[in-house]
């Protein structure tokens, strides 16, 4: 039998099945539910404190469920380490920017390659010649000029602006050529004149057959974007479906939406 990774292909379903976090007494994700189809956006959704960095930290396996399940189609990733979930064919950006600020943008965006390079992210960009770091440096080439960052390849990532920053962890996010993405936030700080070219961006992606997961504030982006939603409230589920669904729920209005409603 294939390996799953020899197996791997675009627009992976995500199932997430009964999921508990839980620090302390505090249960930070409870129960939690859903699915993700293959090659959709699902937006989550919620209040600050809702749980949905939590909930990608249990996705992609920084922290340590205590009860559920997490799968990747058929494959059960709950116990899996961070890497071999890469491996996989996760990916996922920050809330937090995570760039190296004193490499090039061209050097980030090839970090991002490492859960494919069999040598591990280190040999294969250091070691001059190889065929990894030459197949590395192309398709992070490929990712620049796909985001418009192609002329900034060779300038520190310190440099650039805070749009073109989140483009970047985009860019090595995609560098190891997910068939799953969990953005977290990518839209947020961002001014609003830069939005819409992260917005095009993220839809290009899915275009491109991978999946999509996006927690975000920015509920324009959100409903233009998706189309199905989850909306989470103190760890749970609070409601799921379409956006003009959920739009219209009381207990989202009342818990998150307000005003915002009629409005999106």
């Amino acid at each position: 039998m294939a390996s799953p990774e020899a197996s791997a292909r675009p627009g992976c379903g995500l199932q997430v099945s009964g999921l508990t976090v839980s620090f302390g007494g505090l249960r930070a994700v409870d129960d939690l539910s859903f699915t993700v189809a293959p090659g959709t956006i699902k937006g989550i959704i919620g209040p600050n404190g809702a749980g949905k960095t939590t909930l990608f930290n249990a996705v992609a396996g920084v922290e340590a469920p205590s009860s559920g399940r997490v799968t990747l189609d058929d494959i059960d990733m709950t116990t899996l380490r961070p890497h071999r979930r890469a491996a996989l064919g996760l990916s996922r950006t920050f809330q937090n920017l995570q760039l190296f600020r004193e490499m090039s943008v061209l050097e980030n965006v090839m970090v991002g390659a490492h859960p494919k390079m069999s040598a591990g992210w280190l040999s294969g960009m250091f070691a001059l010649g190889g065929a990894e770091e030459r197949a590395a440096e192309d398709e992070a080439l490929r990712l620049l000029a796909l985001l418009g960052l192609d002329a900034r390849a060779g300038d520190l990532a310190a440099d650039l602006g805070f749009a073109d920053a989140k483009l970047l962890e985009i860019a090595r996010a995609m560098a190891s050529r997910p068939r799953l993405l969990l953005l977290d936030e990518p839209i947020a700080g961002v001014p609003l004149a830069e939005q819409n070219r992260i917005l095009e961006v993220i839809r290009a992606i899915n275009a491109d057959g991978v999946t999509i997961v996006l927690v975000e504030h920015n509920m324009r982006v959100v409903m233009s974007a998706c189309a199905d939603i989850l909306v989470m409230n103190y760890g749970k589920r609070l409601a799921e479906g379409n956006p003009a669904e959920v739009a219209r729920n009381p207990e989202v209005i009342r818990a998150y939406l307000g005003g915002e409603a009629a409005h999106a």
